[in-house]
């Protein structure tokens, strides 16, 4: 399961459609509480974040779904002109989806961080 965490309900509506077409399992929140509700309650294998949202940025949140799961992969997604802000922020080794990306970018940046998951599962 794939949660996606925007507070842009067509953004979340869109990701969730790619999702499924790549065949995953989307759940969606809009925005940082949500999210980490929702993974409490849910076996979540990656997560997309947005970076620019109200309340909670998208640093915020990564930080404290860290402490809920250490080794969960996220990758951030965000405008050409927040990415400074957000490598800045969050340091220059994350994945990071520029918005508008392709169907590919998404399916090639998830199948790379779960694959990268699986291996570090490995004994």
């Amino acid at each position: 399961m794939i949660l996606i965490v925007d507070d842009d309900r067509d953004v979340r509506a869109m990701i969730s459609r790619a999702l499924q077409e790549l065949g995953y399992r989307p759940l969606e929140a809009d925005g940082g509480p949500a999210a980490l509700a929702l993974l409490q309650g849910n076996k979540v294998d990656l997560v997309i974040l947005d970076y620019m949202m109200p309340g909670m940025d998208g640093t915020e949140v990564a930080r404290e779904i860290a402490a809920i799961d250490p080794d969960l992969p996220i990758i951030f997604s965000t405008g050409h002109s927040a990415l400074r802000t957000l490598r800045n922020a969050a340091g220059e080794d994350i994945s990071v989806l520029e918005k508008p990306f392709a169907l590919n970018e998404l399916a090639n940046l998830i199948s790379e961080k779960l694959s990268e998951r699986a291996a570090r599962a490995l004994p």
